[in-house]
C-alpha cells in the first residue's frame, strides 16, 4: 500500500487589483456621507432615537470607510490580514446601501480568488 502525500494548501490567490481601488472609492463616498449625517447632531430635533440613529448611521459610515482604506492597503500589499479586512469592509459597505455600489463589486472581487487556482 502506498501512502499518498498530503497536499499542502497553495498560497491563496491574491485579490484582483481593482478591489483596492473599489474599496477606496466606496470609502470616499462613505466618509462624505458619514460626516454629512454627523452634521445633523446639532439640530434641535436630534434627541433620543433620532440622535441614536444619526450617531449609528454617521459613525458606522466613517468606521466602515476607515476599514475600507485599511482593507485596500492590505489587499494591495498582499498582507495576510488584507483579505479579511477587505471582506468585512465590503460587507459593511454593502449593508450601508450608500456604499453598496462599491461594496458589492469589492465583495465579489475579494472572494473571487479564495477558492480558485486561476484569476
Amino acid at each position: 500500500m502506498q501512502v499518498s502525500e498530503a497536499r499542502m494548501p497553495s498560497r491563496p490567490v491574491p485579490s484582483p487589483n481593482w478591489v483596492s481601488w473599489t474599496l477606496v472609492a466606496g470609502s470616499a463616498i462613505l466618509f462624505v456621507w458619514g460626516f454629512y449625517v454627523l452634521t445633523f447632531l446639532s439640530e434641535p430635533s436630534a434627541v433620543g432615537r433620532v440622535l441614536a440613529a444619526l450617531v449609528l448611521i454617521g459613525g458606522g459610515s466613517v468606521v466602515t470607510a476607515v476599514l475600507g482604506i485599511a482593507g485596500a492597503a492590505g489587499v494591495s500589499r498582499q498582507a495576510s490580514w488584507g483579505r479579511s479586512v477587505a471582506l468585512v469592509a465590503s460587507i459593511l459597505m454593502t449593508l450601508s446601501v450608500v456604499g453598496a455600489i462599491a461594496g458589492i463589486p469589492a465583495l465579489i472581487g475579494t472572494l473571487s480568488g479564495s477558492d480558485s487556482d486561476s484569476n
